[in-house]
């Protein structure tokens, strides 16, 4: 019998690898088990090779796959080698030393997390992911005036604000749950070649690794990219990401407000 539509997937609690361990709830796997697994069904499948996967999916020599990650994933560059992953790969790169660093001797200055999209080019929409120190002469990202999206007509913090980072836990789950949804499969407007940004920010969602440009793009993106208004996995998360607006980001909006009502005191 052919399958019309893809099942539904629900971890079970059991390994997937088949070892027979308990992977927890919510849980696929048990830790590092699903390399092994991954590893086990590539040996098995005789899968494609590496280079075969990325002409797949459209990269090669003339379009990168490192700056891709870089642009969409949230990956950031070394500003002292060639080194390109995710912000705690890049902290550990720094930390071991593995930087070639300039022979001026300001190798610790020259390797901060400041994400870059390319060689001579500014990147204002990757300044997020930085937790150490900037050098002096770098400037923080402006607030941003929301004209669209679920935080339309407030101010938003930058980019590169901390605030982005400290999204609660529970804030954090309440939209994995529909970013997942909205992603298995992708349907409707999210595949939409135009939408390619927002679909990388939902995943990264789903995988709560979201940067401050993460949060901007998908609180200033209008509710029908998600979905038509008749779907409920779109309105699922429309309205969890206007959940951490109300609760995490009240304060944004006060400081809208703040110049434009000064509080008045009487002067006797």
């Amino acid at each position: 019998m052919t399958e019309t539509r893809k099942k539904r997937l629900v971890p079970t609690g059991d390994c997937f690898c088949g070892c027979g361990g308990e992977a927890g709830i919510g849980r696929w796997f048990v830790r590092g088990h699903d390399i092994t697994a991954a590893g086990a069904l590539r040996a098995v499948e005789g899968g494609l090779s590496l280079h075969e996967r990325l002409i797949e999916a459209g990269f090669g020599p003339e379009r990168s796959v490192v700056q891709e990650a870089v642009d969409q994933a949230g990956w950031v560059r070394c500003q002292g080698c060639a080194y390109a992953g995710t912000p705690a790969g890049l902290a550990a790169h720094t930390r071991t030393g593995s930087c070639a660093f300039p022979e001026s001797g300001e190798g610790a200055d020259a390797v901060m997390p400041e994400p870059a999209a390319a060689k001579g080019a500014e990147a204002p929409g990757q300044g997020a992911l930085s937790r150490g120190a900037r050098p002096a002469q770098a400037e923080s990202a402006p607030p941003v005036k929301a004209e669209t999206g679920a935080a339309r007509g407030r101010l938003l913090p930058g980019e590169d604000d901390p605030s982005w980072g400290e999204v609660p836990l529970h804030l954090r789950q309440a939209l994995r749950g529909p970013a997942h949804q909205l992603v298995t499969p992708v349907r409707g407007a999210l595949k939409a070649t135009e939408q390619r940004r927002v679909l990388s920010a939902v995943r990264a969602a789903e995988r709560m690794r979201m940067t401050g440009a993460h949060w901007l793009l998908l609180l200033t993106t209008e509710r029908e990219a998600f979905g038509s208004t008749r779907s409920a996995r779109a309105g699922a998360f429309y309205e969890a990401l206007e959940q951490i607006l109300a609760e995490h980001l009240p304060s944004a909006q006060g400081q809208v407000d703040a110049p434009a009502a000064p509080e008045e005191t009487g002067a006797g």
